[in-house]
């Protein structure tokens, strides 16, 4: 774009860029009630935040683990050589975190962007609506599409990346994407204002635009106020997880960023993968409807590699998938960000950071899982 932003930090929302036309003072006066962080515990993983159970799993998978993350965290000893720059890696079976490495520099406490992964928050959240009947999935999202040919456009083709609407995701240049999060104050209205080009529901385009209009649409259910949608998701969905220092960062007009900007601990993303792995239900508490939650798990009609805001076992590395279990469902970033969920071995595996080869880093995560898959079926013949 060959410009410049400037990005102001508010304590408890996280930094925000302020886009032509708007002024700093306009954003850092809107009101704002920060929320109460939940108190720290020495209870293990994921209702404290203890150290890893370094006796589990069994010692061939530690073995294994302690190769794989050597991998993810290698770099070539060439300068010039694209680099993973991996900051973590955790691992947690059967509710228990197993494994758990950062880079040099960064530890638990590290708040990391999780980039598109927070689409996955945006589907969950959705679905904490989803139980207070505010979202339905064959219902219109956005109230200013009456009347118009958008008025089709429905929660299920919103939370299935098939909209409709027009967008170029391209992460470079003048596409869409780099303006909506660059230059536009309001970053869902900037979505909601693109033309329908394709019939809702019938063609899968990739659009962190859809995902930040979900959250738009979500503050309009809760009566438009910002503050109401930031209680929500930090009462409801992330206070009950034990979730401290986690924020969806906002656009100018106080709207979180739903695609793109969710800032959390590893130990955080690993916590909303574990809530998925565990039907929706945390300590006995139903956070998301267990339909909603089979929704999000269900391919796109539109592709089949993608669900609800979360990519499934059609989308990962074609060479590995026969090693791969059919129910794994994963979260995926820019940059390398990823919690890969494995329902069937109860299985949790996050990896973190700024690669520079994400097709690399991609295919050496899907091989540590295909290998600990293995290991553990062998472990329990």
């Amino acid at each position: 774009l060959n410009t410049s932003r400037t990005a102001i930090f508010r304590p408890g929302l996280g930094c925000t860029i302020v886009p032509p036309g708007t002024s700093e003072a306009a954003v850092r006066a809107q009101p704002f009630t920060p929320a109460r962080a939940p108190a720290w515990t020495p209870r293990a993983w994921p209702l404290g935040d203890a150290p890893a159970q370094t006796s589990l799993p069994g010692p061939a998978q530690r073995a294994l683990l302690q190769q794989h993350a050597d991998a993810l965290f290698a770099e070539a000893e060439d300068p010039g050589a694209l680099r993973q720059n991996t900051i973590a890696f955790l691992v947690a079976q059967d509710g228990h975190l197993v494994y758990e490495r950062y880079g040099a520099g960064y530890g638990q406490a590290q708040p990391q962007l999780g980039w598109s992964m927070t689409k996955s928050l945006t589907a969950l959240l959705a679905g904490v609506l989803a139980g207070d009947a505010k979202v339905q999935l064959d219902l219109p999202v956005l109230q200013r599409f009456a009347g118009t040919p958008k008025q089709a456009i429905t929660w299920r083709h919103l939370l299935h990346m098939a909209s409709g609407l027009e967008w170029d995701e391209g992460y470079g240049g003048n596409s869409d994407v780099t303006r909506m999060l660059v230059s536009a104050a309001d970053a869902g209205g900037y979505t909601a204002d693109k033309p329908l080009v394709h019939e809702p529901g019938s063609h899968f385009n990739y659009s962190t635009g859809d995902a930040t209009l979900a959250m738009l649409a979500m503050r309009e259910l809760l009566g438009g106020s910002s503050q109401a949608l930031f209680q929500t998701y930090q009462s409801r969905l992330f206070a009950p997880l034990g979730m401290r220092n986690a924020v969806v960062e906002q656009d100018a007009s106080g709207t979180p960023i739903g695609g793109a900007r969710g800032v959390l601990r590893p130990r955080d993303w690993l916590r909303l993968g574990q809530l998925v792995l565990d039907d929706g239900v945390w300590r006995g508490r139903r956070i998301v409807p267990s339909d909603f939650l089979a929704f999000i798990k269900t391919p796109s009609p539109a592709y089949d590699g993608y669900g609800g805001y979360v990519w499934l076992h059609k989308a990962t590395p074609a060479d590995l998938q026969p090693r791969l279990p059919t129910d794994l469902l994963w979260f995926a970033g820019h940059l390398g960000q990823y919690v890969v969920i494995l329902p069937t071995q109860k299985l949790l595996v996050l990896r973190m950071g700024v690669s520079q080869d994400t097709t690399q880093t991609e295919h050496l995560l899907f091989s540590a899982v295909a290998d600990l898959v293995d290991s553990l079926k062998q472990a329990k013949r």
